[in-house]
């Protein structure tokens, strides 16, 4: 199914960099990065901390016509307060940064610094614009700060060459394999603190780096004046590069998800430990598919043929890394976040031995490429051939399930590797509108039944770790009955993303005021165990402690945002357990009793009051700050595995944006009139989604959701009224992108109070 790195064709075609031409004698191009690049006097963030100390700010700017050249360069910062300025000699056109501590001063102070490059050689000078502005001190503001440095921090680390074929000149550059074109501060001494694995080939780097930039609103399609809009376009010819194309296969399922994937009425866990019980003892069994067609003839097989866009070609990762079901999903998202669908490939293999390949392909082409090696390569086999009601001398819950995927194509199960191939077909679906066939779907529900854990007891929130309390997580390749390598707090995330796929979620409960407790507890089971541990010490490690390991928060952060039941796009606010006594709730931040906001909750150790941090502060305290050299503010360290630390830093920044594949619509607001036409109204402003076709508006009654869709228009406003809202109630709003009728993503909520 894969070929080798070194046999794809490569053809380099003219990449579009935002490069201005030297100009001697005359004025020198002096870029500086814009906190929004839509609105480049938009200003950065300072604030000072709790204990009274100003935080120090990098001052960003590039000087992109003096690449090249072998003149003497002078930079001379001219910060805006009254401090010295700052005047060194250029040694890298692009990093003519400065770090800065700004006075003390009262909130919205606002500085404007000045970069001035003066070519000594030739007498030319250029100069921009930095702006800088107190902010209080809030979640906000902070995450601001770490977003700003970060991005920073992959701009100083990414390497950069030129290739010329025939009259074309191609700029690209990346983060997969870290060369030295710039210098590479470190902590503790440690390569990996600049994207490099001593060795370790992963160009999925580039990918989620690219992704994070484009989520931070900086994309290839930018303004030339931005210098990531440069970053972002040699990355994204970068990653072409890395990816692999074959003949489209067939696949054929082996198995009935109608009647493998269920539970039982009683709680019976495994019929195949118990064999006097053969099915569910006493109990009935329950079937979470039951009117699935995916497969009605398990002996013989199920032939499907996954080709989308009818090109007879699939397209993988074929980055280095050797771990192909890995490192696919984050390319898929990379160009998902993009928003351009219809741009083409400027690198990569070209046509031939009769497919069409990648060079000039368009984005939306590659995708769904991608999208079809997914679909192909899930695990087609079970064990329940034969008898598809239970296993024959097999376990429930071991890698060889059927329904998801493991390193390589029709390989197994793993459900760490699986959430990349549920991330990147849900990304496909709601980024570009590519189909999810239902079949996918249906083999992957039977493996999440499979590999959950039902055996162990009811958690009592007592228990960090794999022993006594661990019903409803997930382990590596199965249940974590089975199998606990790696820890649950990575998998079993990874495990709710897969729901997401599947259109699993929430469902009622009685611990949540439900009047009986559903059939499928599914979500809910994994959401406790979750929860329950949440706030366990960092201190404790990966395996210990969800918040001390970024891939784990990254995979919880993706399965809150993408909450899809029943195959509604419904985002979750408030992680929620079932456990009496977990989180305490607050009257005064409408926080319930037994829920958490997971990614806005503050520690009473940074001015906060809920039990523990939630994902944005923690964080923002696990950032390098840049008090250890100028390219810091990256992160590293939070992770089991050495091959996972160098996404960190792209997998935080994506995290701390709040999204899973696209920067969303962020400035929803609107005003409520008691008295507007038919009676109280409510009308709605927000800015262009990229790529929407149109939008969903949806209403609650209460901070956080549950919002209930009131209407949709194509339109960037809304009036809400004529239908019963009240004069002196607050309603809350949110608005979903749509991408054809799949919901791209979910805006910030809007607080609407209507007067009296």
């Amino acid at each position: 199914m894969r070929k080798p790195f070194a046999s794809i064709v490569l053809m380099l075609l003219a990449v579009l960099v935002a490069f201005h031409p030297k100009v001697y004698g005359a004025g020198l191009t002096v870029l500086t990065v814009p906190w929004v690049a839509s609105s480049p006097l938009t200003p950065h963030s300072a604030y000072v901390t709790l204990g009274g100390t100003e935080i120090p700010v990098t001052l960003q700017a590039t000087v992109p016509s003096a690449v090249g050249s072998t003149d003497t360069y002078s930079v001379t910062w001219v910060f805006g307060d009254t401090s010295p300025n700052v005047t060194f000699t250029l040694s890298n056109p692009y990093d003519i940064s400065t770090v800065h501590t700004y006075p003390t001063a009262a909130v919205g102070t606002a500085w404007t610094a000045t970069v001035t490059v003066t070519d000594e050689t030739h007498a030319a000078v250029g100069s921009a614009k930095y702006y800088v502005t107190q902010q209080k001190n809030t979640l906000s503001a902070r995450v601001n700060v770490a977003i700003d440095t970060g991005l920073w921090y992959m701009h100083q680390t990414m390497w950069r060459s030129s290739t010329t074929v025939g009259v074309s000149t191609v700029n690209w550059g990346g983060w997969d394999e870290f060369t030295g074109a710039l210098p590479c501060p470190t902590v503790n001494g440690s390569a990996y603190d600049c994207n490099s694995s001593e060795g370790f080939t992963t160009g999925a780097i580039d990918a989620a780096n690219v992704q994070a930039f484009e989520v931070s609103g900086h994309l290839a399609s930018g303004p030339s004046t931005d210098p990531y809009t440069d970053d972002v376009t040699r990355g994204l010819a970068r990653m072409f590069y890395m990816l692999g194309n074959e003949a489209n296969v067939a696949q054929t399922y082996y198995f009935d998800p109608s009647v493998s994937n269920y539970t039982c009425s009683n709680g019976f866990p495994n019929p195949s430990t118990n064999p006097t019980y053969p099915y569910c003892g006493t109990g009935t069994q329950i079937f979470y598919t039951p009117t699935s067609t995916a497969c009605k003839t398990p002996s013989t097989g199920c032939p499907y043929t996954f080709d989308g866009n009818k090109n007879g070609q699939m397209i993988y990762s074929n980055d280095g890394s050797g771990e192909y079901i890995y490192t696919t999903g984050p390319f898929i998202d990379s160009l998902v976040a993009s928003g351009t669908p219809s741009a083409t490939a400027p690198t990569g293999t070209a046509a031939g031995g009769g497919l069409p390949g990648i060079l000039d392909q368009t984005y939306l082409n590659v995708v769904q490429d991608m999208a079809d090696w997914y679909n192909a390569c899930q695990y087609e086999y079970d064990y329940d051939i034969g008898n598809p009601l239970v296993s024959s001398g097999y376990t429930r819950g071991t890698n060889y399930g059927g329904g998801g995927w493991l390193y390589d194509c029709q390989e197994g199960d793993d459900n760490s590797t699986s959430q990349w191939g549920a991330i990147g077909l849900i990304g496909a679906y709601r980024g570009f509108g590519i189909a999810i066939p239902q079949v996918t779907k249906d083999m992957n529900n039977t493996w999440v039944t499979n590999a959950q854990d039902v055996q162990q007891g009811v958690p009592t929130g007592t228990d960090p770790y794999a022993v006594g309390d661990d019903f409803g997580s997930f382990g590596y390749r199965g249940s974590l009955y089975y199998s606990n390598s790696w820890g649950p707090f990575a998998t079993t995330p990874s495990g709710m993303v897969q729901m997401a796929l599947d259109g699993i979620g929430r469902t009622a409960n009685t611990a949540f005021g439900g009047s009986t407790n559903a059939p499928d507890q599914r979500f809910n089971n994994a959401e406790t165990f979750y929860a329950d541990n949440f706030c366990n010490a960092t201190s404790g490690g990966s395996v210990n402690a969800p918040r001390a390991y970024t891939y784990g928060m990254f995979s919880f952060t993706k399965s809150m945002l993408l909450h899809d039941p029943s195959g509604t796009l419904t985002p979750i606010q408030y992680l929620r357990t079932q456990t009496p006594g977990v989180f305490p709730g607050n009257t005064t931040t409408g926080v319930p009793v037994n829920e958490l906001d997971w990614y806005n909750a503050v520690s009473s150790a940074n001015g906060g009051v809920d039990p523990c941090d939630g994902v944005a502060q923690t964080l923002v305290d696990l950032q390098l700050a840049p008090t250890y050299g100028v390219s810091d503010g990256h992160w590293f360290g939070n992770d089991y595995y050495y091959s996972q630390l160098p996404f960190e830093t792209a997998w935080s920044i994506i995290m701390l944006n709040k999204t899973v594949f696209v920067s969303c619509v962020n400035n929803l607001a609107g005003r409520g009139n008691a008295s507007g036409p038919g009676g109280a109204q409510t009308n709605l402003t927000w800015s262009a989604q990229t790529n929407a076709t149109g939008y969903n508006v949806l209403r609650g009654t209460v901070n956080g959701g549950p919002y209930s869709l009131i209407g949709t228009t194509g339109s960037t406003g809304y009036r809400d009224g004529n239908d019963g809202l009240i004069a002196g109630d607050t309603y809350y709003y949110v608005v979903q992108p749509l991408q054809g009728s799949a919901e791209i993503c979910q805006s910030n909520q809007a607080a609407i109070p209507i007067p009296k």
